[in-house]
């Protein structure tokens, strides 16, 4: 905080230094108007520049803004960046760049630069681009702020003075002129740093109530949780309880099952036995039948025969007699249709009737109406002849009663203007009588108060000349401590920077770390096969040796090329021998984990280089084989050989691509960026996406990240110790500036206060000599004007008495007569008008109405004309289509009588067959039951076998789900022996069902509850710190903005009253005499209160801007402008045709006063006046010869001052 407030209070005294910075050139070339190169030259003093309007004058103001770094185009008179570009003429082609350059002597130093002569470039290009430079080397446009920073003709310095200013100033509100003062006082910067901290103490109150939010919410969470801690701890009691008893009874519950199925196997084995006899006696049975079936057989073809002949005759006869159905019903169908038909055609011709009925009803009410509407019509017309000669009767009634009573108007406006200013004229002869008397007494006062004033001031200058020397020592030691702390906050700031960095760093080594670990701890990646061995407790456990990729030492250059050749072989499980790998195996099927790959170290073989390999490995590019680039225990020296051998390394794609090609795609070569040409010839490639979670090398990345983070803790821990060092000796320091700079404060005050004084003395000197002049002047004119006001008053009282009110409104009431007549008269025929036109549009509406209907009318009766037609042509069709079903009926029912007869002849003959086949039917029955008793035994114990493996089957089944069941319950069948519960079966439900409802009675048990306890109070822990850290910065900001408020106010203080003082003097000088004031608003806020002006011209009353006349409001703001160069001095000033308002006097003055004032600040002024041009040491003359293209000319001063302007 010390180092700000120190910043604050040197920037604040910056207005104190003396600038001797001289601008001594400048150069224009593509600049608006000034197409080629054109160089000005100023001297010391005040430079004039002229010419007529539209020379491009103006055009010298916009470029040396533009290149002290304007960047809004609107300021300089632009709509478009590129406008500032010449931009051709009718014989000139536009150009492409804009240049400006401003030449400085800097012979004393001022500016921080080792040259002595300082030239600042911009550049413009019609594509955009923007350059700067200083002394013709590339710089920012923040490095030209900085090099002009506090020398008093930067970005927002009073260097350049313009039209644009002055209305600024003029048509501001008194909070918008306190920003100029701000800007002027050098506080508007230090603005944004308060707005900044207010900022961030608004967002420090934003943290600490959402961090109480969160630890209120984190206390809420913590009881509850405690709750949920101790149910999880009787969860799992009650739980491991559970488990004892319910293996108990899936025990007992497997063993009854295993029983059951030894019973089931015991009946199926004797219903297979009986099932075999039972089958053999069918077989014999079946041979007899076989005889009887061949017998009858034999006399099937002849049966077969009769009984096709039947049916085919049935079928002829059923057939006939259905299409003798469907012809009734068709003959039947087309009788309905007739009906219907013929019930249509009587229904449209009563239709028919009634149509034509409506259309001549229609035909008579159409001629009726046209002829109502024929008379409508001519109603309307010679109604709206009427009503256009009585609008035109009203028309003129009105407009003389308008004229006439805008002529009494008129004459009431003369005679209220004659009272006022009769009232006026007495009012200002009584003002002018005691303001005689005040000027008096106000001489008589002012005398007494100069000779005191003159003893005063002469002993104020004494004291200030002490206080100057007293100032100049304390500068000077002020400045080198002010060095050497800078020189230490630049130190300590680049050792605070590295020692952030390394805390980042480390802060991200120690996340990796977490993380890597976590996912080694929870074998990421390994699947759960994989998993649930190197996690099983077996007794074969201890022959697991780990998997494959983190049995080898990989070099990180190879690592991704190493893990794309392992491929999934990383995650292999490397055990010491067979057994151990076969007994994992049958682990994981029984307890159906999945499936995993092993490689037993006594049973994989070596792999060793082919003849294909061999000269491969000596090809360019070819880095070695897979396993020469690891390293690894030499036990393992058989599964690295198995698994890397044959696999070649490359460096590049390019490389591998040529070697694989060379030797017919017969090696498998993996690229550095895990490219892989397989053998046979497909590639693989693409994104790896091989990071952190690869289990290949995982554990030599966490030691190599281990080790990081080490070397990184030891050395933050030096530069940690260097910064608290290094912040004790600056703070030391830091406190030894401030009260050397609070010394100097208060010696400066005390000298400005003296200053403040004597030049408030100076000034009330020459403000009282001004006052007695001015008063003796103001006696004389108050008893001239008294003379002629009281003539005035004798003039205005006769003409008011001239004016007669009652001839006024006589006229005024019959003209008001007459108009109300004739509106009465035009609104009577308005009325009838508009009922008559309602009546014509009636009864056109209604003409159209029935035509329309008319119409439709004669639509329909042609339509159902074609709808008689329609249903006439149909009853024709129908009657022929009867007709023909009768025809063929009659034919059908022929043919019927003679199928019938045919069938009943051949039933007959099918009859007697059957009775001779009836005997052997008999044997042939017989033999046929005998099988089918046998079958029916035989499916007995088919049933009876299949019963039994149905019960087979579901008994082991239930024995698997027992197995199964013990599993889920994580117990082994020994395990649950181990762990039997004695009692009855009855017994043991009873206790499980108790268990399972005081595990009821829980409730939810949260699993993670122990964890989340340990969260939430490590959260709230945190949030406490966190909370305890933000109030203590809430402080400090608070501290600082209240320490930036009271620098500012004392700062804008000091600078207002310095201001006005200057204000008062130049205002005098230039307005030859009167008061002027600066005041604001609101007294009580100084850092917030508008600013107005109370203005008192020579000879006239005191009163605010906005009452004064143009020019004087001009010459006001002129005044106030050169207070504030007065103020905050700047190595010279360029004024743009401030002076256009003035009269000569004041222009006269206000010359006068720039030519005494250009001994300290060079003047540049663009003016048409002749008095600015007299008081000017050097003239320069823009013309433009050539249309669109400024010229400078050299102007005599003498032929100027002859001819004017």
């Amino acid at each position: 905080m010390r180092p700000l407030l120190l910043h604050i209070q040197i920037f604040m005294r910056y207005t104190e230094r003396n600038c001797n910075v001289q601008l001594t050139k400048m150069e224009l070339r593509g600049f608006k108007s000034f197409a080629d190169k054109t160089t000005l030259t100023f001297d010391k003093g005040i430079t004039a520049i002229v010419g007529p309007n539209g020379s491009g004058k103006s055009n010298i103001s916009d470029a040396v803004r533009w290149v002290m770094g304007e960047q809004n185009v609107r300021q300089l008179r632009g709509q478009r960046a590129e406008d500032i570009i010449f931009s051709g003429t009718d014989t000139r082609r536009p150009l492409g760049v804009a240049e400006v350059s401003l030449y400085f002597d800097n012979s004393d130093k001022t500016l921080d630069t080792e040259f002595t002569e300082v030239v600042v470039t911009r550049r413009y290009f019609r594509s955009g681009d923007s350059e700067f430079y200083i002394n013709k080397r590339h710089c920012r446009l923040k490095d030209i702020h900085n090099l002009f920073a506090d020398t008093g003709i930067g970005q927002d310095s009073m260097a350049v003075i313009g039209q644009n200013r002055v209305d600024r100033i003029l048509n501001s509100r008194p909070e918008e002129r306190r920003i100029i003062f701000e800007e002027v006082a050098g506080i508007s910067r230090f603005k944004g740093r308060k707005e900044e901290g207010l900022k961030k103490i608004r967002e420090t109150k934003a943290n600490l109530e959402r961090i109480h939010d969160m630890t209120v919410l984190l206390e809420e969470r913590l009881e509850p949780l405690t709750r949920q801690v101790e149910k999880l701890r009787s969860f799992r009691l009650l739980d491991e309880e559970r488990r004892a008893y319910e293996g108990t009874l899936t025990l007992q519950e497997l063993k009854n099952f295993e029983r059951l199925l030894s019973k089931a196997e015991n009946i199926r084995q004797q219903a297979f036995f009986a099932d075999h006899n039972v089958e053999k006696q069918i077989e014999e049975k079946e041979r007899e039948r076989q005889s009887v079936m061949a017998s009858i057989e034999a006399e099937g073809s002849r049966m077969q025969a009769l009984n096709e002949a039947a049916g085919a005759a049935k079928s002829e006869v059923d057939r006939l007699r259905e299409k003798l159905e469907r012809y009734d019903l068709q003959v039947e169908d087309n009788r309905r249709i007739i009906e219907n038909v013929k019930s249509e055609l009587q229904d449209i011709g009563i239709r028919k009737e009634k149509v034509s009925v409506r259309i001549s009803e229609l035909t008579s009410r159409l001629e009726a109406g046209r002829a109502e509407e024929k008379a409508a019509v001519q109603s309307v017309s010679l109604t709206e002849k009427m009503m256009f000669e009585a609008t035109a009767q009203a028309e003129a009634i009105q407009a003389s009663f308008l004229a006439e009573e805008k002529a009494v108007q008129l004459r009431k406006e003369k005679q209220y203007a004659l009272h006022r200013d009769i009232e006026d004229l007495q009012r200002r002869l009584e003002e002018n009588i005691e303001r005689s008397g005040e000027l008096k007494e106000r001489i008589e006062r002012v005398e007494d108060r100069k000779k005191e004033l003159e003893l005063h001031r002469l002993g104020l200058e004494t004291e200030v000349g002490q206080a100057r020397i007293n100032e100049k020592a304390f500068q000077d030691k002020l400045r080198t401590a002010s060095e050497e702390l800078e020189s230490l906050k630049k130190s300590l700031n680049e050792t605070a920077k590295k020692e952030g960095d390394l805390k980042s760093e480390c802060d991200a080594l120690r996340q990796k770390l977490h993380l890597l670990e976590g996912l080694e701890r929870d074998g990421e990646g390994l699947g759960r096969a994989v998993k649930t061995v190197l996690q099983a407790k077996e007794s074969w456990s201890s022959s697991v040796c780990g998997i494959a990729g983190n049995l080898c030492r990989i070099p990180e250059a190879y690592m991704t090329a190493i893990d794309t050749a392992l491929g999934g072989a990383s995650r292999y499980i490397v055990v010491t021998s067979e057994k151990a790998a076969k007994e994992a195996v049958t682990f994981l099927k029984r307890i159906k984990a999945g499936r995993a790959t092993f490689l037993p170290v006594d049973t994989v073989r070596s792999r060793y280089l082919g003849k294909v390999e061999e000269p491969a490995l000596a090809e360019e590019g070819i880095i070695g084989t897979a396993k020469s680039l690891v390293s690894y225990d030499a036990v393992y020296e058989s599964v690295f050989s198995s698994l890397l051998e044959k696999t070649l390394i490359a460096e590049s794609v390019d490389r591998a691509s040529e070697v694989a090609r060379k030797y017919k795609n017969c090696i498998r070569i993996v690229c550095l960026d895990g490219t892989v040409f397989n053998v046979g010839g497909s590639l693989t490639g693409g994104s790896s996406g091989r990071d952190a979670a690869s289990v290949t090398g995982r554990k030599q990345v966490i030691e190599k990240t281990a080790c990081d983070l080490r070397k990184k803790e030891d050395v933050l821990q030096n530069i940690s110790a260097e910064v608290a060092a290094a912040t004790k000796f600056f703070n030391e320091r830091s406190t030894a500036v401030t009260l050397l700079t609070e010394k100097l404060n208060e010696t400066t005050e005390g000298l400005r206060h003296r200053e403040w004084q004597l030049q408030k003395s100076a000034a009330d000197y020459e403000q009282i000599k001004d006052e007695i002049r001015n008063e003796a002047v103001g006696v004389q004119r108050l008893n001239e004007a008294r003379s002629e006001i009281r003539t005035l008053l004798v003039k205005a009282q006769e003409h008011l008495s001239a004016y007669d009110e009652e001839e006024n409104a006589v006229i005024t009431e019959e003209l008001k007569k007459k108009v109300l007549k004739a509106r009465e008269n035009t609104d009577y025929i308005g009325a009838s008008l508009t009922e008559r036109r309602i009546e014509a549009a009636k009864l056109t509406e209604l003409i159209a109405h029935l035509q329309e209907s008319r119409q439709e009318q004669l639509v329909r009766l042609e339509e159902l004309g074609e709808q008689e037609k329609r249903l006439i042509r149909k009853l024709d069709e129908v009657k022929e289509q009867i007709e023909s079903l009768s025809r063929k009926r009659r034919v059908d029912e022929t043919l019927l009588v003679e199928k019938e007869k045919s069938v009943i002849a051949k039933e007959a003959e099918k009859d007697a067959f059957y009775q001779a086949r009836e005997a052997n039917f008999s044997k042939g029955q017989a033999a046929d039951e005998e099988l089918r008793l046998l079958r029916e035994e035989k499916e007995h114990y088919r049933q009876q076998m299949s019963r039994a493996d149905i019960q087979i089957e579901k008994y082991g089944s239930e024995i698997s789900r027992c197995t199964e069941k013990l599993t889920d319950q994580r117990l082994t069948r020994e395990e649950a022996e181990a762990r039997k519960q004695e009692g009855s079966l009855r017994e043991l439900q009873e206790t499980v069902r108790s268990l399972k409802s005081r595990i009821s009675e829980l409730g939810t048990v949260n699993p993670n509850a122990e964890e989340e306890y340990r969260d939430v109070a490590a959260k709230a822990e945190l949030y406490e710190q966190q909370s305890r850290d933000l109030a203590e910065s809430q402080g400090k900001l608070e501290a600082i903005v209240a320490e930036i408020d009271k620098a500012m106010s004392t700062q804008f203080e000091q600078a207002f009253n310095e201001i006005g003082g200057h204000f008062q003097q130049i205002f005098s000088r230039l307005f030859g005499g009167g008061t002027a004031k600066i005041l604001l608003n609101d007294t009580h806020s100084i850092l917030t209160g508008g600013v107005d002006f109370l203005i008192q011209p020579p000879g006239k009353k005191a009163q605010s801007l906005t009452l004064l006349s143009g020019g004087e409001r001009a010459l006001t703001v002129i005044a106030l402008l050169l207070a504030f160069l007065a103020y905050r001095p700047a190595p010279f000033c360029l004024v743009d045709e401030v002076d256009a308002a003035l009269d000569e006097a004041n222009v006269d003055r206000m010359a006068g006063y720039l030519k005494n004032y250009s001994g300290n600040t060079q003047f540049i002024v663009i003016t048409h006046r002749r008095k600015s041009m007299e008081a000017a040491n050097t003239l320069q003359g823009v013309t433009m010869e050539e249309k669109g293209v400024s010229k400078l000319i050299t102007v005599q001063v003498d032929e100027v001052i002859e001819k004017g302007t």
